[in-house]
């Protein structure tokens, strides 16, 4: 099943969530505490979409909810939509051929993790050594696709959306 790696660190921790944050204050919030989990887009502290799946009796239940408050629409959503989406980010690039077979090297920092690199830094990729999940990507070809690491919660510092 697509999520297992995911739906264990919530497991693991009673509840996971992080930031990866792009440009121009967009923020890509992938979260999970209990039988819930979330895939949420913020333009300007504002969210646009909410990707919401529940993982009950084997089975999920997922919905895309656009806009907030009174133009919020709501719209049900393929079974295990959410937690393929949720797989695809927070592993973001981590198989990549780039990355496959790379030295990486452990940065010490608040937050620890491995930084790939490739080229003469044409790319960089950064995965937290303690969830594994990937924090940072740039890249100076295409800067609209890098982020990096603004929050990360776990257990009871998780609240569902």
């Amino acid at each position: 099943m697509t999520g297992e790696r995911f739906m264990k660190l919530v497991g693991e921790y009673q509840g996971f969530e992080f930031y990866q944050a792009y440009r121009d204050d967009i923020d890509h919030i992938m979260g999970g505490k209990g039988d819930t989990y979330w895939y949420v887009i913020m333009k300007r502290g504002k969210v646009t979409d909410s990707y919401i799946g529940t993982y009950r009796d084997g089975a999920w239940t997922d919905r895309h909810i656009k806009g907030a408050g009174a133009k919020r629409t709501s719209k049900p959503m393929p079974e295990g939509s959410t937690i393929a989406r949720i797989q695809e980010h927070a592993y973001l690039l981590q198989d990549a051929k780039w990355v496959a077979g790379r030295k990486a090297r452990l940065i010490e920092d608040a937050h620890p993790h491995y930084h790939y690199v490739y080229g003469f830094g044409d790319k960089g990729l950064d995965v937290s050594e303690k969830y594994g999940v990937t924090i940072a990507f740039s890249d100076v070809n295409d800067v609209d696709t890098g982020f990096h690491l603004r929050y990360l919660y776990t257990g009871d510092d998780v609240e569902l959306p």
